[in-house]
């Protein structure tokens, strides 16, 4: 009830609040996982619900809690996000999210197969490689959804900045319970029941 902000390009804005607050109804909504009943989202002046849904959430990158991963290699489940992706891409964006050591001290490297859901990687290994993922995506709008949630403080840190400096010149939405990289947000918004 009563939300409105706006993101604009290069933008970054911290959506707030406790459990509950409607955090994830947002996000569900700009996702188009659900459509709103009342009110619009609107991208560059036209309603979202005009998109197909695929088309629509290819124009966002989404770092969620909860990261999907398949029983393949690490490199097919980066290659998801861009399959032309090259080697060196796939490095850099792996760098950045501050995983390519380990992949690389890992016997068969990029080619390891991590299991069902990632069964073989610790949920920081799966934040990271999902932010990987998101950094070779070429979207309109990155959604980081707890992104730093199962990692320690200095490699949150670390990958935050990696972030900001791949995603310069487009939006931001942090969802956060957490006060990592807040002070750096454009704006701040605190849900609280809804509102």
């Amino acid at each position: 009830d009563d939300v409105s902000f706006k993101l604009k390009s290069g933008s970054k804005l911290a959506l707030v609040g406790a459990s509950g607050g409607g955090k994830s109804t947002l996000v569900s909504l700009l996702l188009r996982f659900w459509d709103a009943g009342e009110g619009q989202i609107l991208a560059s002046g036209s309603d979202i619900r005009l998109f197909s849904q695929d088309e629509w959430r290819k124009r966002l990158a989404v770092v969620s809690q909860r990261v999907h991963l398949f029983n393949a290699s690490l490199r097919e489940n980066l290659l998801i996000a861009n399959p032309r992706a090259s080697q060196e891409q796939l490095e850099q964006a792996c760098r950045a999210a501050q995983i390519h050591d380990f992949i690389q001290s890992l016997p068969q490297g990029y080619e390891t197969v991590i299991g069902e859901q990632g069964l073989r990687l610790s949920g920081g290994e799966r934040q990271r490689l999902a932010i990987a993922r998101a950094l070779l995506q070429d979207a309109h709008l990155l959604v980081l959804d707890e992104p730093f949630a199962h990692l320690d403080a200095l490699t949150a840190r670390q990958v935050w900045g990696a972030l900001q400096t791949a995603w310069r010149g487009r939006p931001i939405l942090l969802i956060s319970h957490q006060l990592t990289a807040l002070e750096e947000m454009d704006e701040i918004l605190v849900l609280e029941a809804g509102r």
